[in-house]
């Protein structure tokens, strides 16, 4: 027998759905039976889905303060405060820069 799943609406939209046993079942003992690995239960943290500035992002990922940034670019923390803003445009060139600077030691 294969039944449609019963879908249940809260404030118009979709909440739960209800399916046969032996298909529920059949859902779980899949994943049951599977032995659990450390990247199960992982969730990659991707930073740059919460921090919009790849400036931003590029300095936090390489362990970089807007202090010891701002050194190497030669520029004043004020500027990196300003280009990690949510209102600036990084430009290719700018960002090039950033890199460059990130990689280069002290």
């Amino acid at each position: 027998m294969t039944a449609r799943p019963q879908i249940i609406f809260d404030n118009g939209k979709p909440a739960f759905a209800v399916i046969p046993y032996d298909e529920y079942v059949a859902l779980t003992v899949n994943k049951a039976k599977k032995p659990k690995t450390k990247e199960d239960e992982l969730v990659p943290f991707v930073l740059g889905d919460y921090i919009k500035n790849p400036i931003r992002v590029a300095r936090i990922e390489a362990g970089l303060t807007q202090q010891e940034l701002c050194q190497r670019l030669k520029v004043t923390q004020g500027y990196i405060s300003k280009i990690e803003g949510r209102s600036f445009t990084v430009t290719a060139s700018m960002m090039d820069r950033v890199t460059k600077a990130i990689r280069r030691k002290g």
